[in-house]
């Protein structure tokens, strides 16, 4: 088993959705740890991976690279690498690579000082005052193709992670070859709903250790082949 560390950085505003709305103020709302710090679920991490992978290979394929292994499969999966690494859908036994909640950089240092001045402090700093330090509201409405106006009832109100932010966690792997786990990564650009309305778009890492892993410079050899 080998640890590596993912780095996701909000290039715009980020609904990290929780399904939730928050009262009858806002209708999307992001996910929030118990001081109000945001995160990435580690099943939404997952489910957005195994998705880039299956593109990554489907790419592949058509482009006729031959850096994967692009052997297909019955499940959703669509193809045995896909399987390897993510696991078989509906499956009970566990993959090989397990993903973490990715949480704020210096999250074990915020968290803390967080804890004891809001313990402290509790007329002054509270968890709704903290979750407005890392997000912005923003309201849409739909707009009547007819009419060129706003739909009526149509405006919804939404709270975003602001652009910045930077989230990381672990991906502890049981495998041999990292390279589709790697392309997944470098393939991942949006993130969250809302992503054809301008938000959501990250640029994620992968790091063995402090080193960015990068076969970027195989990719360029075989394509040039």
């Amino acid at each position: 088993m080998k640890i590596y560390k993912l780095t996701i950085e909000l290039k715009s505003p980020c609904l990290i959705g929780s399904g939730e709305g928050f009262g009858a103020i806002i209708d999307s709302d992001i996910v929030f740890d118990e001081y109000g710090i945001p995160y990435i679920p580690s099943k939404r991490i997952k489910g957005c991976l195994r998705d880039s992978a299956i593109e990554i290979c489907e790419m592949f394929e058509s482009a006729g690279i031959n850096v994967l292994d692009l052997q297909k499969d019955k499940t959703e999966n669509k193809y045995s690498i896909v399987t390897s690494i993510f696991g078989k859908p509906g499956n009970d036994k566990s993959a090989p690579v397990y993903f973490s909640n990715l949480t704020i950089q210096g999250y074990d240092d915020i968290k803390k000082w967080l804890a004891y001045l809001m313990n402290q402090y509790s007329g002054l700093i509270s968890r709704e005052g903290i979750i407005e330090q890392y997000t912005e509201i923003r309201q849409q409405t739909a707009i009547d193709e007819t009419t060129g106006t706003a739909e009526e009832h149509s405006l919804r109100t939404i709270r975003v992670a602001k652009k910045g932010l930077v989230f990381e966690g672990s991906i502890d792997a049981d495998i041999d070859d990292v390279k589709l786990l790697y392309f997944a990564v470098k393939n991942l650009r949006r993130l969250g709903t809302k992503r054809n309305r301008g938000f959501g778009e990250v640029e994620c890492k992968l790091y063995d250790g402090s080193n960015e892993i990068n076969f970027i410079n195989e990719l360029e050899v075989l394509c040039k082949q």
